[in-house]
């Protein structure tokens, strides 16, 4: 059996993933910061992830892009790599004053973002979205139990 591109719902799926990241992108553009950058920043700010390791494994991406990520998030001046006091081998990420001030901004980006997106849907639409794509995760192995 031969599959088209145009076929594959893998395909749809990261079209669907890379315009909608851009389009975030863009929204985040006024802050100077990006849709991975943000996910880092939401993650560290909310005390879900504190290590390169944890933060990687969280968001699905290997630590160097993390890395990377760090790496300009420093430099901006929005979060901090300080030793490990119980594992000297380890870097924690703190969030800053300034970062804990762009944290607020950024939710609101990212609400606004959402909100376009969903507001092509109804209700009904939405709640399937979320079903199917939950379903789909899970056959990937990855559990999306804590999505409110």
């Amino acid at each position: 059996m031969s599959l088209q591109l145009h076929n594959s719902y893998t395909f749809w799926l990261s079209r669907a993933a890379s315009a909608l990241q851009e389009s975030f992108n863009q929204e985040l553009s006024l802050l100077e910061v990006s849709w991975s950058q943000w996910m880092v920043i939401n993650l560290v700010s909310r005390g879900l992830a504190d290590t390169p390791a944890t933060i990687a494994e969280t968001i699905g991406v290997n630590r160097s892009a993390i890395s990377r990520s760090l790496d300009r998030l420093e430099k901006k001046g929005l979060v901090v790599r300080v030793p490990d006091n119980e594992d000297r081998r380890s870097t924690k990420i703190q969030i800053t004053g300034p970062g804990a001030l762009m944290v607020a901004h950024m939710d609101d980006a990212a609400a606004l973002h959402q909100n376009r997106l969903l507001n092509q849907l109804d209700p009904d639409d939405r709640q399937s979205l979320k079903t199917l794509l939950a379903k789909l995760l899970l056959t990937q192995g990855i559990d999306c139990s804590s999505w409110s």
